[in-house]
């Protein structure tokens, strides 16, 4: 049984790729939908809407975010299929690590930074993820570096852009670029 759309996967991620800038969070908005897509195949017992979980569900994965988070309504849905879990998220490819907060880790989040085109030198940025994150700075804070890809009226996106959110609950660096986002802990 492939559940793995490549396409409605992008698609996803794409969909939720801005979201944080509007002050939602995208983990919650697809562990809701996919919530909403689990309970209307319980009223419809229509399996196009288990299909589409399970698309939110990689998209959710792949975005970075946390199993073990979301890993009770991912079973839920999943045992509705009738289908190992194993089989569809096998578990070595889908745990991610939760990133612990230190230069070396975040220094190495942040990849290649332009010597002369960014916001700040490397590393001030990192100092700067650090102090925020370790001192619980509430708030949404941009890093780029390198050329600007794309301008639209005063937002924009360079080579490297990368979003720090800092939340009473956590702490998440969003690689706008990569698509990624990674949770730091202390």
């Amino acid at each position: 049984m492939l559940l793995y759309n490549v396409s409605e996967i992008e698609s996803i991620k794409i969909a939720v790729h801005n979201i944080e800038s509007r002050g939602l969070r995208s983990k919650e908005i697809l562990l809701g939908s996919i919530t909403w897509l689990r309970m209307y195949y319980e009223k419809t017992r229509e399996k196009r809407y288990l299909e589409k979980a399970v698309s939110h569900i990689y998209a959710y994965l792949e975005l970075g975010y946390p199993y073990e988070y979301g890993q009770s309504e991912f079973e839920k849905a999943v045992n509705f299929l009738q289908v190992e879990l194993e089989d569809i998220f096998p578990a070595r490819k889908w745990q991610n690590k939760k990133i612990i907060l230190n230069k070396g880790n975040v220094r190495n989040l942040l990849g290649r930074w332009n010597p002369s085109l960014h916001c700040m030198k490397i590393s001030e940025v990192v100092a700067d993820i650090m102090d925020k994150a370790n001192r619980k700075v509430i708030g949404e804070y941009l890093y780029h570096s390198g050329k600007v890809l794309i301008r639209e009226g005063e937002e924009m996106l360079w080579e490297h852009t990368f979003r720090l959110y800092v939340r009473e609950d956590e702490v998440i660096l969003h690689d706008l670029n990569g698509e990624k986002y990674y949770m730091l802990e202390q």
